[in-house]
């Protein structure tokens, strides 16, 4: 259970209150929840929500000065011709047309990013916390001023989400509010307050479910965070949820550490799970694949991604924490969620902490297998990085690899073929 402090200090989390109270309160949200667990879903779920409004108004109060900035963005007459019911001002309309005409076109090439603007701009409550990212986003990459009107539009989504939040019960909107925040807070790189949103909508999805959209916006906004910052995950799931999700691309087995030959070893399951998520790309990119089939897949590459960047840090072997690395690295590149470029700044770029990070274990790491090292190099190098081009070709000679073309049907086979540990160590 995720102590009740952090699920609701996102709502102005600067704020500071004293220990004893702290205490209290969360003994108290402890008690509530248990005893709402014994109820109906539907008991439990208007419950929950209406104890979220008793937190968010008692341990927080209004950051005044944001409000009133906000206010003066809102005060236009409606046009007649809006059909989203947004406020005809100048700043929103420019907000939303950079992100039709730059954001979205950006994020159309990720195979597994899915949101829909005007889900939210339809929603009173979500629509400031989706403003609010996409100000955060033209702040950093055309107009840095743009910044406070960001953290004015952050300021009044958290304002109506404590006001509404009896509305949103009977709609089940809290979830795509509490979304629309978590973007803003990670466009705005407060990667601290967007993990607080990230753990909520994980406790709601385990009690209550969310819908399926929105669980592939929490869960992929995750993976990009903590690929970004080379950190764990914070969402989680059960397995029978997530083979629930994924269907036959589900592969329940977790790593394990014997090397024996009937057993699957740790680096064997990163590289099946790296096929498993590139086939899972392929019928994404096909266009002619099933919805059902295009949500299972999603789902896969999420899961594959999360999992490796979590083994990442479970794992002392650096052989294993170098594999993982460049699976997620590859994995990122094939969806198209790896240096996404907006306005001529690159955003989503996870390269400047995992690149550094595959260069040192590599370097760490000389005697190990060598056909896994040639495509641990081989990954580095898309990067661009010199370093990667040197050993790969100092490497790939040394495995007898002096054709461009034979180099690259051996990458091609040793990622997608099912290859025992004898084919890794020689050609």
């Amino acid at each position: 259970m995720i102590p009740p402090m952090q699920l609701h200090s996102w709502i102005h989390h600067d704020n500071q209150a004293d220990t004893k109270a702290r205490s209290s309160r969360k003994s108290q949200v402890f008690r509530h929840v248990a005893a709402h667990r014994k109820l109906e879903r539907q008991q439990r779920t208007w419950k929950l929500r209406a104890s979220a409004l008793d937190l968010y108004q008692t341990l927080q109060t209004p950051q005044e000065r944001h409000v009133k900035a906000v206010e003066k963005h809102f005060t236009a007459v409606l046009d007649p011709l809006d059909t989203l019911s947004l406020p005809a001002t100048d700043e929103i309309q420019s907000l939303i047309h950079f992100d039709q005409e730059y954001i979205i076109p950006a994020l159309s090439g990720c195979l597994v990013c899915r949101v829909f603007p005007s889900a939210y701009l339809q929603d009173d409550v979500a629509r400031y916390g989706y403003l609010a990212r996409i100000a955060a986003i033209k702040a950093r990459c055309s107009d840095p001023g743009l910044y406070n009107q960001a953290l004015s539009l952050k300021a009044e989504a958290m304002r109506r989400l404590r006001e509404r939040l009896p509305q949103l019960e009977e709609s089940n909107r809290l979830p795509r509010a509490v979304l629309s925040l978590m973007f803003a807070e990670s466009s705005c790189l407060n990667f601290e307050a967007a993990d607080i949103h990230v753990q909520l909508l994980s406790a709601v999805n385990e009690s209550y479910g969310l819908d399926l959209d929105d669980l592939i916006s929490v869960l992929h906004q995750d993976v990009q965070r903590a690929a970004m910052t080379l950190t764990r995950t914070r969402f989680s799931m059960h397995d029978r949820s997530w083979a629930s999700l994924e269907g036959e691309l589900f592969h329940s087995r977790a790593p394990r550490k014997s090397l024996d030959s009937y057993q699957e070893s740790s680096l064997e399951w990163i590289m099946i799970e790296l096929r498993g998520a590139l086939t899972a790309l392929d019928i994404l990119q096909r266009a002619e694949s099933p919805q059902s089939s295009r949500e299972a897949a999603t789902f896969k590459c999420l899961h594959v991604m999360a999992s490796l960047i979590d083994h990442y840090h479970d794992t002392t072997d650096q052989v294993e924490k170098y594999t993982a690395l460049a699976a997620v690295y590859r994995i990122r590149r094939a969806a198209g969620m790896e240096r996404v470029i907006i306005c001529e700044s690159t955003v989503f770029d996870s390269g400047r902490v995992i690149i550094p990070q595959l260069r040192e274990l590599l370097a760490a790491t000389y005697g190990d297998l060598p056909a896994l090292r040639l495509w641990a190099l081989y990954i580095g190098a898309k990067a661009g990085d010199d370093w990667f081009d040197q050993e790969l070709g100092n490497h790939s000679k040394q495995m007898g690899f002096y054709d461009p073309e034979m180099l690259q049907g051996f990458l091609t086979g040793f990622e997608r073929s099912g290859l025992g540990r004898w084919n890794w160590e020689t050609v």
